[in-house]
């Protein structure tokens, strides 16, 4: 009998490794628990700025995913989408207490998908300037299937460039992603310390995901926050821009859409007093 407990203990003790080694978690604060989840090849660092004043209130929960920054990779079964979301719905039973999730980018499309799929142990879901079906927002007619051609081009492009073509076109995309220039260095960093075969696939699979029509099932109160200002330059307004989030989420029955009013796609970053005072305010 003792050598049986000694071998379960054992065993419970290499999951317990296996699983940080996959879902990397930062936890700080006491209070209601909040789960942040952040983007494609993004660190958990990307909400520091936020968990230093959202921790003296509400217990944070710090997500990197595998495979991001320099958290190591794990085998992806059956789709980056699905493991991730297994991984994270495990993290979520552990908790044995509803949770808020915050999501930004390819982390709020996983944010979404959680709270249909755990409606009774998410309390709140936050998305930061992500939509239901990415591909949408750059082309409205768009489809999985259409998009599936394009979505495997770019898929093998990103694993093909050598190091100095991969970079370059990371510092290139960045420039478009925050107002700070002292922040796309980090991102950059990120994406290079980033596996990069996970976040082709990660990619591949967002751009082909559309999870619209999903939203009709999920009841958990939703706040998306959006960005516009990075497309002024190609036309887009405020307007405009919300329309398009308000196209994509209109079959979901409790959501509210708000616009920063100068952020890029890190809206945690570019404007961090109306982030905070508009996660707070939802929290309330």
């Amino acid at each position: 009998m003792k050598k049986f407990i000694l071998f379960t203990l054992l065993i419970l003790s290499n999951l317990s490794q296996l699983y940080s080694q996959e879902l990397n978690v930062k936890v700080s604060g006491k209070g209601p628990k909040i789960i942040f989840i952040p983007g494609l090849a993004s660190s958990g660092e990307v909400w520091d700025q936020a968990v230093t004043q959202l921790s003296k209130n509400y217990e944070c929960h710090v997500i990197t995913l595998p495979g991001f920054g320099t958290n190591p990779p794990t085998e992806i079964q059956d789709g980056f989408f699905k493991t991730m979301e297994g991984l994270i719905s495990d993290y979520i039973v552990t908790q044995n207490e509803q949770v808020t999730l915050i999501g930004h980018s390819l982390g709020g499309f996983i944010s979404l998908k959680l709270s249909r799929s755990h409606p009774k142990q998410i309390k709140r879901t936050i998305i930061v300037d992500s939509y239901p079906f990415y591909s949408a927002a750059l082309n409205p007619s768009a489809t999985e299937e259409s998009m599936a051609g394009m979505a495997t081009q770019a898929k093998e492009m990103m694993i093909s460039q050598s190091e100095e073509q991969y970079q370059t076109q990371q510092k290139m995309t960045m420039a478009m992603m925050t107002t700070s220039s002292e922040k796309i260095p980090i991102l950059v960093d990120w994406s290079m310390q980033s596996d990069r075969a996970t976040i082709a696939q990660a990619f591949y699979e967002l751009m082909t995901s559309d999870f619209r029509d999903e939203l009709a099932d999920v009841n958990t109160p939703i706040l998306v926050l959006g960005a516009w200002a990075s497309g002024k330059d190609y036309g887009m307004t405020e307007e405009s821009v919300k329309q398009a989030f308000s196209n994509q989420y209109k079959l979901a029955k409790n959501v509210q859409i708000r616009m920063a009013p100068t952020a890029y796609h890190f809206i945690m970053w570019d404007n961090p007093d109306w982030f905070l005072e508009n996660v707070t305010e939802f929290l309330k």
